[in-house]
């Protein structure tokens, strides 16, 4: 009986798995694009982004961005690198490889480029009621606060910088 009651433990943690957004910060680059986004509560379980990621030049492949993320098992802002290695990538690389792998979860936002647009000319890439894919997260992933560093770099020297907040709890 008892494993039972653990092995359908298990399966419910396993599954019951929710992440959502806490916050978004641009700490740089207000010249290259303006990430006017804000988290707003949606309902009494989830938060949403809205806002618009306003870019004011032409754009091409060779603003190359990465992702660093950090992990604070406790949620108290105490943050540990996580060992996790993700590929560097050309922004019009990025953004097509986002459009291909994860069509239906990007299908809201309005004015994203076409696949294989590069450059892509100024525009106002609009968000509304975002909420973070539920199905893209692994179910291995540790609960707590993760902090997600997107560092935007143009010959090597760092133009762009911005960081999300996301928090991923059990959800009985």
């Amino acid at each position: 009986m008892l494993k039972v009651f653990l092995y359908a433990l298990f399966i419910v943690s396993a599954v019951s798995l929710k992440v959502v957004f806490e916050n978004f910060v641009q700490l740089s680059g207000f010249d290259i694009a303006l990430l006017d986004l804000r988290v707003r509560k949606y309902n009494r379980t989830m938060t949403v982004l809205n806002g618009s990621f306003i870019v004011p030049t032409w754009i091409n492949n060779s603003l190359e961005l990465s992702l660093d993320l950090f992990h604070s098992r406790l949620g108290n802002q105490q943050f540990n690198h996580y060992p996790m290695k993700l590929p560097s990538s050309g922004i019009c690389d990025f953004l097509d490889n986002l459009q291909i792998t994860y069509e239906r979860q990007v299908a809201t936002l309005e004015h994203l480029p076409a696949i294989g647009e590069c450059p892509f000319s100024p525009r106002s890439i609009n968000m509304y009621d975002f909420a973070f894919p539920q199905e893209v997260v692994s179910q291995v992933m540790p609960r707590g606060l993760w902090k997600a560093l997107v560092t935007g770099k143009l010959d090597g020297q760092v133009i762009i910088t911005y960081y999300f907040l996301v928090k991923g709890y059990d959800d009985f």
